[in-house]
């Protein structure tokens, strides 16, 4: 009887320490916390948005937008911007360009003539050069502002980028 009772309380206990084991660990956000968390992604930054971007793009050879490229591949001053995001190809496998450009205080026309000429030349690259379409990408890139941005994409399914550049960009 004593070994029937010990047994039995060796089970009981074995059972109270693995059900301590599936207590959560955690706490279900609630509502405000889920909108709190989105408040926060919203404005995140170029870097952000150019790797929710790129990340299903199937074009190969993508390469770092920076300001020494600017300034070597399409012959650009850099004094006329304080920062620089984005990503190109080198146009072998098509095109998936977006620039974003933060123009300094009162250069923000020489901003948008940077965008168009760096638009220019990859419509002149691809003009005898024409794969997957790149041509017409490049002639129908847009150029457009968005808070301190200045932004060109020629890229498919642009409408996608701009929503996703909306997410992380502030007005």
């Amino acid at each position: 009887m004593q070994r029937l009772l010990l047994i039995f309380s060796c089970i009981i206990l074995v059972i109270l320490f693995a059900l301590q084991g599936f207590q959560p660990q955690y706490q279900i956000p609630t509502i405000d916390q889920l909108e709190e968390d989105v408040q926060y992604t919203e404005g995140s930054g170029p870097e952000e948005a150019l790797t929710e971007i790129y990340f299903d793009v199937d074009v190969l050879g993508v390469q770092e937008v920076t300001s020494q490229v600017l300034v070597d591949e399409f012959g650009l001053d850099s004094s006329h911007w304080s920062a620089v995001y984005g990503r190109y190809t080198n146009g072998r496998f098509g095109i998936a360009d977006v620039f974003l450009i933060r123009p300094r205080p009162g250069h923000e026309d020489e901003v948008r003539e940077c965008l168009e000429t760096i638009k220019l030349s990859r419509m002149n690259l691809f003009r005898n050069f024409d794969v997957f379409g790149a041509y017409s990408l490049a002639e129908n890139g847009s150029i457009y502002q968005r808070g301190d941005y200045y932004i060109l994409l020629m890229i498919d399914n642009e409408e996608a980028v701009r929503n996703i550049l909306r997410t992380y960009l502030p007005r």
